[in-house]
């Protein structure tokens, strides 16, 4: 890259940073008084504490837990509910035993440990000697999907460090591990079952044996926390919420993904019996294309087409999938990370995959368009688009890459 434009991109970077952090700065009496998503978490932990936990799942246990330690909202007509699967209200146990502004100071130290960790862990070229970590640390602070994350005290990060993880095994070759480690992130089984899908259609059958060990173990966690009747309850409890409106539960609108471009396009919040067997074709086909792209297991002997198509993998996952978030997108760190270093050297990705994935990466950056524009008029759909762009651009980078593996 020339002088000129890497210290443009420093200052763009700063800037950017900068912005990310005054949000923060300006919303911390707010997150201090349970606005943030944190408290669905908090209120998940206080009711196991309490000895409740057969009743995590009731809202009207979930809107008395709340009103105790976050009475000044004043943006709910009910409570905050708590989504996620049993076994991981048993993290937030230990930060219930504190009051809720400490209990989510810690929560938000945990996360800035938990992105130092996965910077630590991240897969790294070889020849890159001279890595600078301190410039990697300055893009994840321009990054607004991790600045939205500690915002609103989600657990992205911890999701972030679970996918590195298992990349660091598959880059290892160990297919088993790498499954139980991916297993540990079905606290958003949203995101990690279209994932397991790619494998398994790639004849992975090792890392989907491991998920299955892992599924099971949490399953019996998850028994044991809440019981099976509230278990057996709980995909009516997830599909009551999407259906529901005014429960601080996310819209359409704030969906980054296909089904946040479809809805307000049709002029509808509600999703007919049509709509939502398109949107499993869609997720499906995302998930025949990515394994077909990525290919079969002879493709994980090359590192590089191993790290492209797990990057591909992440953003076909999020664009697809029927439910996500802006601070899901955190996750595509990984790509930016994996990937941006032979893009901007235009040694042999060049072209249209080149121009569109730095054209994606400084939109994903460009941190003022979402805090000035999208969240203020609630259409964070938009985003939806970069992914798109962004899946095509990686698709053609794992094919380039695959092509030079086959001439050697």
């Amino acid at each position: 890259m020339r002088p000129r434009a890497y210290r443009l991109g420093l200052i763009f970077l700063v800037g950017m940073a900068a912005l990310n952090a005054l949000m923060l700065w300006r919303a911390g009496s707010e997150i201090a008084q349970g606005y943030g998503d944190f408290a669905s978490f908090y209120t998940a932990g206080k009711i196991v504490q309490r000895g409740q936990a057969s009743q995590l799942y009731d809202r009207r246990l979930q809107w008395h837990v709340q009103q105790e330690f976050a009475p000044e909202v004043r943006t709910r007509r009910g409570p905050l509910p708590y989504i996620r699967p049993p076994f991981e209200a048993l993290l937030f146990l230990p930060l219930a035993y504190l009051k809720f502004a400490p209990a989510h100071l810690l929560w938000s130290i945990l996360n800035v440990m938990g992105l130092f960790l996965f910077l630590f862990l991240l897969p790294r070229d070889l020849g890159d000697e001279n890595h600078l970590y301190a410039l990697d640390l300055l893009v994840c602070a321009a990054f607004f999907p991790l600045a939205y994350d500690l915002l609103a005290g989600q657990d992205a990060i911890l999701l972030l460090l679970v996918m590195v993880i298992a990349l660091r095994s598959l880059l290892a070759g160990k297919d088993f591990l790498t499954g139980m480690v991916l297993g540990l992130g079905l606290f958003k089984f949203n995101l990690l079952i279209p994932v397991f899908l790619v494998f398994l259609l790639r004849k992975k059958l090792r890392v989907f044996g491991g998920l299955m060990v892992t599924a099971c173990v949490l399953l019996l966690i998850s028994v044991a926390v809440v019981g099976p009747a509230a278990l057996v309850g709980y995909p009516k409890y997830l599909w009551d919420l999407d259906h529901a409106v005014g429960v601080g539960v996310i819209t359409a609108e704030t969906m980054p993904n296909v089904r946040g471009l479809l809805v307000p396009l049709l002029g509808t919040r509600t999703i007919s019996n049509l709509l939502h067997l398109f949107l499993a074709a869609v997720v499906l086909a995302g998930v025949a294309v990515t394994a077909h792209i990525w290919g079969t297991d002879n493709s994980d002997r090359n590192p590089r087409v191993t790290m492209a198509g797990f990057s591909l993998l992440i953003v076909v996952t999020l664009v697809t999938s029927y439910y996500a978030n802006s601070y899901d997108l955190t996750l595509l760190l990984i790509p930016i990370f994996l990937l941006s270093r032979d893009f901007a050297a235009a040694q042999l990705i060049r072209g249209w995959p080149r121009t569109l994935f730095l054209s994606c990466v400084a939109l994903l950056l460009f941190s003022a368009v979402w805090w000035v524009i999208a969240l203020p008029i609630n259409q964070f759909f938009w985003m939806g688009w970069v992914l798109l762009v962004f899946a095509v651009a990686l698709g053609r980078t794992v094919q380039i890459w695959q092509h030079q593996r086959s001439k050697l």
